[in-house]
């Protein structure tokens, strides 16, 4: 049975563990502690299965750890449908499983998948009488769903605050915060706008060489200039485009309405899983997520974590957790070389070559994978883990630019990037785009990216002959 379990907090961790506070989980008294995530307490103290799928009633777990994914959904003081990955714990909450009957944990609804072979097409069943397909469709509407209704007393609805800014960017992450302080060092207001409660994107990997020091820098930057506003845990809702942009952002205190000259767009990508067979099993995350649940808030979900991928962060990654003493089943990589991969052999870590997962077992968690070669179908390896890691290319949060009017391309390796020109300008000339969703493959990339885009924005709002210089030094750099 997979276990989790807390570890010391590394060194530098921007991740600050509060008091230790009690909630209610389902009748049961939990221990969590202050500003955690309350996902993060919950697979601390062992709970394994979130929720179930909608419609095959299939385990489900937290995959991404980043308010992505519909994995740790659940019931919070009588609210359905919270994601528990982005919700503080607090002293006396009360948490529940939403799906599954008699609960989640043991679901007797799991038998729809494993009676219905391939698919189970509802859509079809028993359409030679009408009356049995109308009851056929009541009853599936029955059996599936994400939650009752809250319980709980409406909120309070919040104040609307409207005001106007030079330029608005959303997105702290490393394309972000290099932006932000570029702009209002060229002398403009700029409002900073960050969907989580930490700003710094992958700059908050542990995996990420020196991003923990990097992030205290840039606060530190952007705090010793004048005309940034910052608002965390404020998610951009919309972008209306016009004379003056209109940008809609809410957090639970206040909604904003800001006419805005000028916007940055740094929203970053979604991590994803690649395609294998039971890839939805709870135990099996994208390497950002264990990054941050294990090097960020000290909680290792379960041992012995399989890690798989090819980029140097998902090997630094799986370095970083020997050096933290968690327990590796070892990693799967095609890569021969690199300063990572051979970092690792120095540490004894097994290295499992050329190969992939071709399917993940276990049954309510994650129990172990069968490994196959690149050139073949067929498996050959079965390694026990309890947590695996598993690389895919990100995807690209393109969707807010995309509608406020700019142009997106699509390749099979990036998947849809917003189209920018040589200084980060997008095809609607008010707004400008850097960072991964632009097509920077590192942190130095994005960062640089985001320097770029900021003078090119700082340009476009007032000409100034010192910022057209440095501009033009980075283009020809």
């Amino acid at each position: 049975m997979a276990q989790g379990r807390r570890i010391k907090s590394p060194e530098g961790n921007p991740f600050e563990r509060g008091k230790q506070v009690r909630f209610q989980f389902e009748g049961r008294s939990l221990q969590g502690y202050d500003h955690e995530p309350l996902a993060v307490a919950l697979m601390a103290a062992g709970v394994r299965v979130f929720g179930r799928s909608l419609k095959y009633h299939r385990p489900r777990g937290p995959v991404c750890l980043h308010g992505h994914c519909s994995g740790c959904l659940m019931r919070v003081n009588g609210v359905a449908n919270i994601r528990t990955c982005e919700t503080p714990c607090r002293s006396g909450m009360v948490v529940e499983r939403q799906t599954g009957w008699p609960s989640a944990g043991l679901d007797f609804f799991r038998a729809v998948d494993l009676l219905s072979g391939e698919r189970l097409d509802h859509h079809g069943m028993f359409t030679a009488s009408s009356v049995l397909n109308r009851i056929a469709g009541y009853v599936v509407r029955k059996l599936s769903g994400l939650g009752a209704p809250p319980t709980a007393d409406p909120q309070t609805p919040v104040p609307i605050s409207r005001f106007s800014s030079d330029a608005v960017v959303i997105g702290a992450g490393a394309a972000g915060l290099s932006a932000a302080k570029t702009l209002s060092g060229c002398g403009h207001n700029v409002v900073l706008l960050e969907a989580e409660e930490h700003r710094g994107g992958r700059l908050l990997d542990g995996a990420t060489q020196n991003g923990w020091e990097r992030i205290r820098d840039f606060k530190e930057e952007i705090e010793s200039v004048a005309g940034i506003e910052i608002h965390v845990k404020t998610p951009a809702l919309a972008v209306y485009p016009g004379d003056t942009l209109q940008v809609v952002a809410g957090n639970e205190g206040k909604t904003f309405w800001i006419s805005a000259r000028r916007l940055i767009v740094c929203t970053g990508t979604y991590e994803q899983i690649p395609l294998f067979e039971n890839n939805d099993l709870p135990g099996i995350f994208g390497p950002r997520a264990m990054d941050r649940l294990v090097c960020g808030y000290s909680v290792v979900p379960a041992e012995p974590v399989l890690v798989v991928g090819e980029r140097d962060a998902t090997l630094r990654l799986a370095g970083r957790l020997r050096e933290l003493n968690v327990t590796l089943a070892g990693v799967v990589t095609t890569r021969t070389e690199g300063d990572a991969l051979t970092s690792l052999k120095r540490k004894n870590v097994e290295i499992f070559q050329d190969r992939r997962i071709v399917r993940a077992l276990g049954g309510k968690w994650l129990d172990r994978v069968e490994l196959a070669h690149r050139s073949s179908e067929q498996s050959d390896l079965v390694l026990d883990c309890r947590a695996c890691v598993v690389e895919a290319p990100p995807a690209p949060a393109y969707e807010l630019a995309h509608h406020a009017g700019c142009r997106v391309s699509f390749s099979s390796q990036s998947g849809y990037l917003v189209q920018v020109n040589d200084e980060g300008q997008t095809t609607h000339g008010q707004i400008f785009a850097a960072g991964h969703i632009a097509g920077s493959d590192s942190v130095d990339a994005a960062a640089q990216s985001g320097e770029r885009a900021g003078l090119a924005c700082a340009l476009s709002l007032k000409d100034d002959a010192q910022v057209r210089r440095r501009l033009e030094s980075m283009q020809k750099g």
